[in-house]
């Protein structure tokens, strides 16, 4: 009689156990989504230009904005917010003074792309159940390297991006 009443607790203990921990499991799962992505979308030098920029201030950098073809039909069709599956990256670099073009101008005013490699990539990816808890897209950053970027500058993404909510937090228009 005392085996089977030991058993008994023994069986109730396991089982309260895997319950807890099914449980912790889903709620990590949903509480703590990852809003990062961590790798560099394959083929996205190929894709089509949205539009291009330049930053001053700390940046110093010019970029060009590419979108792969779920986002550029968006963007041509002017449909938002975008659909799932939609990238839009920006290659990043470094600009300096063009000390040839500025010979043939005759005075300081051009600027290129730096020669070292993108000095970083950077991509928003849209997937609304993934990315639930960042209005459906998730950010990346790498650096020259491939490297990605460290997730407290990641985690400033999509509150920098709120600005724009009703634009699906994207701030680059097309520009045809």
């Amino acid at each position: 009689m005392k085996r089977i009443f030991f058993l008994l607790i023994a069986i109730a203990t396991l089982a309260a156990l895997v319950a807890l921990k099914v449980t912790a499991s889903r709620h990590n799962a949903q509480g703590a989504a990852p809003i990062f992505v961590n790798q560099i979308p394959p083929g996205y030098r190929d894709w089509r230009l949205v539009s291009v920029a330049h930053e001053e201030g700390n940046l110093k950098d010019i970029r060009a904005i590419l979108g792969n073809d779920v986002a550029i039909k968006s963007y041509r069709e002017g449909n938002l917010p975008f659909p799932e599956g939609a990238i839009i990256g920006r290659i990043a670099w470094y600009h300096i003074a063009s000390e040839e073009n500025n010979k043939a101008f005759g005075r300081a005013q051009s600027f290129v792309a730096g020669s070292e490699p993108p000095w970083y990539l950077q991509f928003m990816v849209k997937d609304s159940k993934k990315y639930a808890a960042t209005g459906g897209w998730g950010y990346a950053q790498f650096d020259k390297d491939g490297t990605p970027g460290p997730e407290a500058d990641l985690k400033k993404c999509h509150p920098c991006h709120q600005a724009i909510k009703d634009r699906d937090f994207v701030f680059t228009r097309y520009s045809p």
